[in-house]
């Protein structure tokens, strides 16, 4: 798993997002118990797929009378050949935030979901990944998050490159790049 490097500050009264080290429930799995009966999956369901909405998943499952039910699923990831997750516990006013590496041979962002009361939300997607050798790489590690009131301030510790996987990548230096996590959408700033 992906390690986020923090916020350490307390801002406001508000406390400092933590990294959380969630293990698979069963090893290469890609399921997590989020709490008990609440599980996160992330696969493939072809069965969700269809021509415009297809690819890796994320799925939450919760426990109702000792079954697990599916309760919610994303949008597909394209031709994403993994979903490569990263738990970010007690962050602004979020239980747990969940950041999502996309891509094939390289990275081409990462989604940002939000867990609260049993509930996931997509939050939207960040198409921001940092230069790597030979191929651009998860820029996940390289997150600062902020909160700050009602939102959270996400800024990089390093270059970044915008829309690694697009036709017109970016290069652009780590204090031009902002963006602001909501209750319901990541915008940038």
């Amino acid at each position: 798993m992906l390690l986020l490097l923090a916020a350490a500050e307390i801002l406001a009264g508000t406390p400092a997002c933590q990294s959380l080290r969630l293990q698979e429930t069963t090893a290469g799995s890609q399921t997590y118990e989020l709490e008990e009966g609440v599980h996160l999956v992330f696969g493939r369901d072809a069965s969700l797929d269809t021509a415009t909405d297809y690819g890796q998943r994320v799925l939450l499952y919760v426990a109702e009378r000792g079954v697990f039910k599916r309760v919610y699923y994303s949008a597909g990831s394209k031709d994403s050949a993994a979903m490569t997750p990263t738990f970010i516990g007690h962050c602004g006013r979020h239980e747990t935030l969940i950041f999502v590496d996309v891509g094939a041979e390289y990275s081409w962002g990462f989604r940002v979901f939000a867990y609260d009361e049993r509930k996931l939300r997509d939050l939207g997607e960040i198409p921001i990944a940092v230069p790597g050798d030979p191929d651009a790489q998860s820029a996940i590690p390289f997150v600062k998050l902020i909160p700050n009131g009602e939102t959270i301030d996400l800024t990089f510790t390093t270059d970044v490159i915008k829309d690694a996987g697009g036709k017109l990548p970016q290069s652009l230096p780590a204090h031009d790049i902002r963006y602001q996590i909501g209750a319901i959408s990541v915008q940038a700033k």
